[in-house]
Parts: structure tokens; C-alpha cells; sequence
């Protein structure tokens, strides 16, 4: 083998490398940019929930009778007459929607809060992962272009 074929098979070498490294670079920055969604959902969901704690804390502070404006969906609104406020529906899963007291509402959805603060915390662990790897990969492509050229 000729130093001139060593030479080129080399260069194809770290070019080969290089483009690797790129590509996982690249990969690995589309997932953090999924986790940041996935965080943000979750934010978003876990401000909705609290805020809904937050209601139901205070019902006891309205009459029978009162009236309100219920959501439908949608930001979409009804006026309506409060008939009950020591029981409210509350979706326990697959479908299924149950009548419970303001208490056991609470409850349920503190402990869904939490599962949604630990998916959140699991999330920002693995973005961080990830960061770490791009840390490590970033340096490495930034020498082998500037080998390539």
C-alpha cells in the first residue's frame, strides 16, 4: 500500500467518523427538542390540575343555588345553577367518570399531580443525559472538520 492510499483511506476514515458523530449529534438534539415538549405539556397540565385543587378548595365557599359558568371544552362555556357541592365527577380512568366528595377529588388529583411531577422529573433527567453526551460529541466534530480541512 502506497503512503498516498494510507493517506486517503485515513481521511475517509475520520470523514466516515465525522459523519457519525454528526448524525447522532443531530438525533440526539431532536429528543431534548421532544423532551422540552413533553416538559412543557406536562407544566402545562400540572398548572391545570392545581388550579382545579385550588377550586374545588373553595366550593365550600359557594351557595346552592349560586350560579356559574361551567366549561364544556374547548373554552367553550355554559351558565349553570350550583344544585351540589360536597360531591363533584371526576374521571377515574379508561372512560369512566364517578361522582366523589370534594375530598376524595382533591385527593385524586394531588396524587396525579404528583405522578405528573415525578414523569417531569424522570424527563429533565433523561434531557440532561443527553445533554451531557452532545457536550462530549460537540468537541469531537468540531476537530474532526477542522482535521478535514
Amino acid at each position: 500500500m502506497t503512503k498516498k492510499t494510507a493517506k486517503n483511506e485515513h481521511k475517509e476514515n475520520r470523514q466516515e467518523e465525522l459523519q457519525h458523530k454528526y448524525i447522532e449529534l443531530q438525533i440526539l438534539k431532536q429528543q431534548i427538542s421532544q423532551y422540552v415538549e413533553q416538559k412543557q405539556a406536562l407544566d402545562e397540565k400540572q398548572g391545570e390540575m392545581n388550579a382545579t385543587i385550588e377550586a374545588l378548595r373553595k366550593i365550600d365557599t359557594i351557595k346552592e343555588g349560586d350560579e356559574m359558568w361551567s366549561s364544556l371544552g374547548s373554552s367553550t362555556f355554559v351558565r349553570s345553577d350550583i344544585k351540589d357541592t360536597k360531591k363533584v365527577l371526576v374521571a377515574v380512568g379508561a372512560g369512566v367518570v364517578t361522582k366523589k366528595p370534594v375530598e376524595r377529588a382533591i385527593e385524586i388529583l394531588e396524587s396525579r399531580v404528583k405522578d405528573l411531577d415525578a414523569l417531569s422529573t424522570q424527563i429533565v433527567e433523561q434531557a440532561n443525559a443527553l445533554l451531557e453526551r452532545i457536550n462530549e460529541l460537540e468537541p469531537q466534530v468540531q476537530k474532526l472538520m477542522e482535521q478535514m480541512e
